[in-house]
């Protein structure tokens, strides 16, 4: 059985990343998950996070996914994000001008568990 998956990025303006990986993690919603090759089929949303991936070649490479979907299957990882950047090109203010963001539309609808949820995960992130 061979080590190695593939792995697609994907945002509504572009592919981000077709690559192949040993293992990815992933911020989904009911928390981190490792994916590694032949992985049992799954399917979750994604919350605000970095994608860990181990490339082929020995390299791992960080990605800050802002919210998004994941599907495995048949040695196929699928994230189709909204927003994706990577690590190096990341910033306080970025990170910070979401945050705010999200507490203006909480602000209106103060009942909104899941705006709550992206603020704390966002609010939980080091640099």
């Amino acid at each position: 059985m061979s080590e190695i998956f593939s792995i697609k990025l994907v945002t509504p303006s572009k592919i981000f990343l077709e690559a192949n990986a040993s293992r990815v993690t992933v911020p989904a919603t009911e928390g981190d998950i490792g994916f590694l090759a032949n992985h049992v089929s799954y399917i979750s949303s994604v919350r605000p996070g970095f994608i860990s991936i181990n490339l082929e070649n020995g390299g791992e490479q960080k990605i800050y996914i802002t919210e998004g979907f994941v599907q495995f299957n048949a040695n196929n990882l699928l994230i189709i994000a909204v927003e994706l950047i990577e690590k190096e090109n990341l910033d306080s203010n970025f990170i910070n001008q979401k945050i705010t963001d999200l507490e203006n539309i909480l602000a209106t609808n103060n009942s909104n568990i899941k705006i709550q949820s992206k603020i704390d995960s966002l609010k939980s992130l080091s640099l």
